[in-house]
């Protein structure tokens, strides 16, 4: 197998650890008595240790190797896992929490290890594969945690279970790593030559690299949006549609399976055609659309409209961002950056959670939909903004490691 193919197996046997105990996370804790604001501690812990920790592990990784990073973080993820799995104390489950957040690097390493090992020209595609192992994990994950939960196995290791499986997935993907994924920055390589110490002040500086910031801010923004979605969706198929949890779970595999197919096998084909620019636009604006169709919805058809209509557009918007980030950044910049994307989607995701769940309680239904429409639209307006009249083309340009961001107008919106 390649190593592209390794590192997308990676991603997909960590995602499936980790949307097996998302959703249970909740009455796990419940059980043992917790209240709910030690509940909340649980669920936070992990993004905050994250937002920190993502931009420094991005910086280690460019500068010792993406491998001995993602050894490290594995490793951190599947100790988190297996000591919820033991424990029943509540400030041991929250360090456990907090050791997975900070050594939560994986993903960002991952993406960065993508675009080490593919050419410019097809970085869209290895960004979409990423892509299509999150979206196959979190259709699977879930759906995997409901089966375990119905074992015939004691009450006492009913809520376990899960998190000791998923402790197995980790020390799974840990061993690939180990021994069959290998080092995409050679130790003499420029890039890691060129990678400078952990500092605020060189994240700073890496921001204000020409275009970085502006996609780092579209990166941000598509996040809050889609994540209204993300916190509320069952409940308000629950209250609008009388729709049981089951039927939620299926409507979520739904849209997983859409976005997973357009990121895995149509953005391959539509890249070289369009370019990333028109497809970060065209993407925004159908995610916009399905979301206002959802805020209108009544029965299952229109439903089933918006969703696809989501599915495709936030497949579009994903994997074009991260591409065309990963095309206009210096190799030696590049896990820097993406923890700082990472960071900041982490950010967008603890905003919106809270802030759609508050409108879907407070005012309608519809509310946090409509949210996710303001903040598309505005999203909508920072895309156009920038990839109009800064020419922005991942198609074209001078290579980013020769320290040239701009690029030609072939692939600029129209």
């Amino acid at each position: 197998m390649s190593p592209l193919g390794v590192v997308v197996l990676i991603v997909l046997i960590d995602l499936l650890g980790f949307t097996v105990v998302m959703p249970l996370l909740a009455p796990f804790a419940e059980q043992y008595g917790f209240r709910e604001w030690q509940i909340g501690l649980l669920f936070s812990a992990y993004p905050l240790c994250q937002l920190v920790a993502g931009p420094i592990l991005g910086r280690l990784s460019d500068r010792y190797g993406r491998r001995p990073l993602l050894i490290i973080s594995q490793a951190g993820t599947a100790l988190s896992f297996l000591i919820l799995g033991l424990s029943r104390n509540f400030t041991v489950m929250l360090l456990a929490r907090m050791l997975d957040g900070a050594s939560g690097g994986n993903i960002l390493v991952a993406q960065a290890y993508v675009a080490d090992v593919t050419p410019p020209e097809n970085r869209a595609r290895g960004m979409g594969l990423i892509g299509m192992a999150f979206g196959l994990g979190f259709v699977l994950g879930p759906m995997l945690g409901g089966l375990l939960v119905g074992l015939p196995v004691p009450e006492a290791w009913r809520l376990r279970l899960p998190f000791l499986v998923a402790a197995g997935f980790s020390t799974l993907a840990w061993l690939l790593v180990l021994f069959y994924l290998p080092e995409s920055l050679p130790r003499d390589s420029p890039a890691r030559e060129a990678a400078r110490v952990v500092s605020w002040r060189g994240l700073a500086d890496t921001m204000i690299l020409p275009g970085v910031g502006q996609l780092v801010l579209l990166g941000f923004l598509s996040i809050m949006a889609f994540a209204s979605l993300e916190g509320t969706l069952a409940l308000f198929l629950r209250r609008r549609m009388e729709w049981n949890a089951r039927s939620a779970a299926f409507a979520f595999a739904g849209l997983g399976l859409i976005s997973a197919f357009v990121q895995g096998s149509l953005i391959r084909r539509l890249v070289p055609r369009f370019g990333e620019p028109r497809l970060i636009v065209a993407g925004i604006s159908t995610v916009a659309i399905g979301f206002a169709a959802l805020a209108l919805a009544s029965s299952t058809p229109e439903l089933a409209v918006s969703l696809v209509l989501i599915g495709i557009g936030q497949g579009l918007v994903s994997p074009s961002i991260s591409g065309l980030l990963s095309r206009i950044t210096p190799r030696s910049e590049q896990g820097t950056v993406f923890g700082t994307l990472t960071s900041a989607q982490t950010l967008a995701r603890m905003i919106s959670y809270s802030t759609a769940n508050v409108l879907l309680g407070q005012v309608s239904t519809s509310a946090p939909y409509w949210f996710g429409f303001t903040v598309y639209v505005a999203s909508l307006a920072v895309a156009l903004r920038f990839l109009v009249r800064r020419n922005v083309d991942a198609n074209g340009g001078k290579p980013a490691e020769a320290g040239a961001h701009a690029v030609s107008a072939h692939g600029s919106v129209d």
